[in-house]
């Protein structure tokens, strides 16, 4: 088996710095101190490795690290001054009996390197949600057990030379994917409350699902733990989903009242401080000739009403955090960002806030709002955003101040290069931007062209990103052109509408005008073109590869090339459905396929893949690999054993880079070249 080569150089060397970053997640407001959660990279250790990090102002004002817990995750900050949290760490003593993957745990402020075991199972809490002296938590258990205890005698009594068979009737996934044989995700009801004969037993929750109904594991309380929302997912036949609510009392499941949507899926609950109201993102139903379309709605907490506050609102709104009874705080795409914006549930005004940057989380802690922002040139960090000026009474009122730099951990990854907006003008009048990623002075010569293009494909190039990042290979003299053709949110529903069903008509055709257009920049070698991308940018690189005759080199990840064998077996299966319809039945399929036959012999291929994806599986690649071996392509397969959808590992990621630094490098010379050289 072929070894990846070893790459020295600046590239290298910048990436080298950027996998030894912290990578921060979500940051919490403790008390005057501070909880981040951030992924580390550890010695000795394949997987990044989530942290939670609490700091303390020091003598000099400065935040200084008082505690950390490793492997920990999801934090939820409690009245006392404590916070409860998630993590893989392992119980001592009778405690540990029967416990498997993550546990749930408190932080005790008077003992903070000893945190209390709350709740453990043994296929480990997927989740949970907590408020007052109430927990929820999503558990996997035995059909049919009763309790927590049950579940784990039913364990323990199975043979250790069980059968694991699967038979599956109705929608293939919920049954052959997510869990194994004869187990359901389930709540439990936990106590958090102390009393001198210890915290009850928890209580595994009857709730009426419904047939051909399962969670999906989000949850969310209200703040005095008396309602609580749960996600769920109704599978029916054929393939088709629908995601909904189901609302109770986790002291009354039986009375649960599941909500559906007419004509949207609900998702992501945040619960009003008064708990009349869970915010949730709504997704439009799209079908075939009609894409989706996102924005907030309330759900009446009791499931009497489903109120939509700011109707049609082109940035794709979704509720994050409460700030007062009144507003809500959502993020939303617009041209190139990830903003933060202000919703009045009122009158459903709504007012952008200024973070500096794209919003990846927010948490609200009295008046402040902290924010997890990037760029794609700013890796993230962490700042405290006053939501209400000293003095003024009404929320609605208040205007919030210029965002305050709190943590910025990955600061010494910051690039040194620049970039540049582009704007493409179609015939047809409509506008596609791109991000042009340059050194950080102009060149010798004219630069080689890495073009990027993005997953999703219901995304856009708007923030910093640890594994398509493009710094490196800046470093390494090259310039990174990354376009948001039609699907890219954040440029209206025109934008989605466009491309909905016509990746190849319309998307793949947009965006090799977009690079065409891009590549009369006179710092631009228009003879030396990369095309590149991850998931639907894989696939789009591939499209490029076979319109663009400028490209030498086509890089694809999980990407694809024969939409209706992808679908038939993805677990995104239902989405294919949405856009494209019926895999049998629609000519879609057919019409929007890429034939690989139009790559001509002259252009190098890179494929890889995760052997472990689910919503690409990898004989796509293994196929495409074969049928452009036969044609005497020059093509490559990387197979990622331990990976899924995307490359997680550190050593992975550095040895996907190198290979691709490697074959740019062979395919399109120094970036010191002079124009046209070497010939193609």
């Amino acid at each position: 088996m072929t070894r990846v080569s070893q790459i020295e150089g600046p590239g290298a060397a910048a990436l080298e710095t950027l996998l030894a970053q912290s990578r921060v997640q979500v940051a919490h407001r403790l008390g005057c101190g501070l909880l981040i959660e951030a992924e580390l990279r550890r010695a000795g250790r394949r997987d990044l490795v989530p942290f939670v990090l609490g700091y303390a102002h020091g003598p000099d004002g400065d935040l200084a690290l008082e505690h950390a817990h490793a492997a920990a995750s999801s934090v939820t900050v409690t009245e006392d001054g404590g916070y409860l949290f998630l993590s893989d760490r392992r119980a001592v003593g009778e405690a540990a009996h029967g416990h498997g993957g993550r546990s749930l745990w408190r932080h005790r402020p008077q003992a903070p390197r000893e945190p209390h075991l709350v709740l453990g199972a043994p296929r480990g809490v997927v989740s949970y949600a907590a408020a007052g002296a109430t927990a929820c938590a999503a558990v996997w258990v035995r059909a049919g057990a009763t309790s927590l205890a049950e579940d784990q005698e039913l364990r323990a009594a199975e043979p250790p030379d069980r059968d694991t068979v699967t038979l599956v009737r109705g929608d293939l996934w919920p049954q052959s994917q997510y869990h194994t044989p004869d187990e359901v995700l389930r709540v439990l009801n936990v106590g958090l409350s102390d009393s001198a004969r210890g915290p009850a037993a928890p209580e595994l929750l009857e709730l009426p699902l419904g047939e051909d109904v399962r969670l999906t594991g989000e949850l969310a309380l209200t703040p005095d733990g008396l309602r609580c929302a749960a996600g769920v997912a109704r599978f029916l036949r054929g393939g088709h989903r629908r995601h909904g609510l189901l609302l109770f009392a986790p002291s009354d499941p039986a009375g649960a009242h599941a909500v559906w949507a007419d004509d949207d899926d609900l998702s992501e609950p945040v619960a009003a401080p008064d708990g009349s109201w869970f915010a949730c993102t709504a997704e439009r139903i799209a079908r075939p000739g009609l894409g989706p379309r996102q924005e907030a709605v309330l759900v009446a907490s009791d499931g009497s009403a489903v109120v939509r506050v700011a109707p049609r609102h082109a940035n794709w709104l979704r509720p994050r955090a409460w700030f007062g009874a009144d507003t809500v705080l959502c993020t939303g795409q617009e041209a190139g960002r990830r903003h933060l914006w202000r919703l009045r549930t009122g009158d459903g005004a709504v007012e952008r806030v200024e973070a500096g940057g794209s919003v990846q989380a927010v948490t609200v802690a009295g008046v402040e709002a902290l924010v997890v922002r990037s760029r794609i040139d700013l890796p993230p960090e962490v700042v405290s955003l006053p939501l209400e000026a000293a003095g003024v009474a009404s929320a609605a009122r208040a205007r919030p101040s210029a965002p305050a730099l709190v943590a910025a951990p990955a600061a010494p990854a910051t690039p040194a290069g620049r970039m540049e907006r582009f704007a493409h003008r179609a015939p047809d009048g409509s506008t596609w931007h791109s991000w042009l990623c340059l050194p950080a002075s102009d060149p010798a010569g004219e630069l080689p062209v890495l073009v990027w293009c993005h997953g999703g494909p219901l995304l856009s190039w708007t923030d910093w990103s640890w594994r398509w990042n493009p710094w490196p290979f800046v470093a390494e003299g090259y310039a990174v052109l990354m376009p948001d053709p039609p699907l890219s949110i954040g440029y209206g529903q025109q934008a989605v509408e466009r491309g909905w069903g016509r990746w190849t008509s319309q998307v793949a055709t947009v965006a090799a005008a977009q690079v065409e257009d891009a590549l009369a920049h006179p710092l631009l070698d228009a003879h030396r073109v990369a095309v590149m991308g991850g998931s639907f940018g894989g696939y789009l690189s591939l499209a490029l590869a076979a319109l663009l005759p400028s490209v030498r080199l086509a890089v694809s990840h999980a990407g694809w090339a024969d939409f209706a064998a992808v679908a038939r077996v993805s677990d995104l299966h239902w989405h294919w459905l949405r856009e494209y319809g019926a895999v049998d039945e629609a000519i879609a399929y057919r019409r929007e396929s890429l034939s690989l036959d139009a790559i001509g012999a002259a252009t190098r291929v890179l494929l890889s893949h995760g052997c472990g994806d689910t919503h690409v599986p990898v004989g796509e690649s293994r196929a495409m690999y074969r049928s452009l071996d036969s044609r005497g392509v020059d093509v490559e397969l990387m197979l990622l054993p331990d990976e899924g959808h995307s490359i997680r590992r550190p050593a992975n990621a550095a040895a996907w880079f190198r290979w691709v630094l490697g074959a740019c490098h062979a395919a399109l010379g120094s970036p010191s070249m002079a124009k046209g050289s070497p010939s193609r």
